[in-house]
């Protein structure tokens, strides 16, 4: 630009050395270079104020930058929270339904042993009088209802087939059981660890197992269900009491009618809970 005002300069003189100029062409070109200094301070002037904005835009955009990536690390942390609530929220949905789920299944079973507690209620009310009489016992173990009845009620010593007394008792109690339609029932042959040997009965298991079939007979002959019972001999391997005395063998030889409980809830939910 420099190099522009001294060429301009050069010229101007040329011309006035030629002596050709007038006073009204001399002060038409220094108002020329005057406005052209003029116009040139005011770009100057503009490229300056520029300038300075430019580094300006420059100062804000460098402090968006910072503010952006700092947004952008507050989003991707806000983001990792998110994340884990909605984990932590799924957790304590699911903790929540299986605590439901459990409470119901409680229940269930509270309602069914509250109706064990009802039947057992009933079956000591109507078997009362041979409770009374020493012929059979009624008790809640291991969750089921258990109706004991000594060997001698029902059979002679070493034989299966039911005496007259022993038909007289199984028929009051099928009456009792024929009643609860939706339970099962299982009759369970027990003996003592006196070994038998016959031709008949090898063992106390064929004993045992020939004892419980035939009180089964008799209840499904006096109204019990058939699909509601069954049996099972066990000889002389779960005794109720020591089989080195007179007494404690009188114990063991005995028939147990037991009331199952249900199944189909406890089979299900008990695992379950206890997890």
């Amino acid at each position: 630009m420099n190099r522009f005002f001294s060429l301009l300069l050069i010229g101007f003189l040329a011309f006035i050395a030629t002596g050709c100029v007038t006073k009204s062409s001399y002060e038409a070109v220094v108002n020329d270079l005057n406005q052209t200094k003029h116009s040139l301070r005011e770009a100057k002037d503009t490229i300056s104020f520029q300038d300075g904005e430019i580094k300006a835009q420059k100062i804000v955009i460098a402090k968006n930058s910072e503010d952006i990536l700092k947004q952008k690390a507050r989003l991707k942390e806000l983001d990792k929270n998110t994340k884990s609530l909605k984990e932590e929220y799924a957790k304590t949905q699911k903790l929540l339904a299986d605590s439901e789920e459990k409470l119901q299944k409680m229940q269930q079973i509270d309602e069914e042993t509250k109706k064990r507690n009802e039947i057992y209620a009933r079956f000591v009310h109507q078997l009362q009088k041979m409770i009374d009489a020493g012929q059979l016992s009624v008790s809640i173990e291991k969750g089921r209802i258990v109706i004991n009845l000594p060997d001698n009620v029902l059979f002679k010593t070493a034989h299966a087939r039911v005496n007259k007394q022993g038909e007289e008792v199984l028929k009051q109690i099928a009456n009792v059981l024929k009643e609860f339609k939706d339970r099962r029932f299982q009759v369970e042959g027990h003996t003592d660890n006196v070994p038998i040997k016959s031709s008949r009965y090898p063992s106390n298991w064929e004993l045992s197992t020939a004892r419980a079939l035939n009180v089964v007979h008799l209840m499904i002959k006096e109204g019990v269900d058939p699909k509601n019972i069954s049996a099972a001999g066990y000889g002389e391997f779960q005794p109720r009491a020591d089989n080195s005395t007179p007494e404690g063998r009188k114990l063991n030889r005995r028939i147990e009618i037991i009331m199952l409980p249900n199944l189909e809830i406890l089979s299900n939910e008990l695992p379950k809970l206890i997890d």
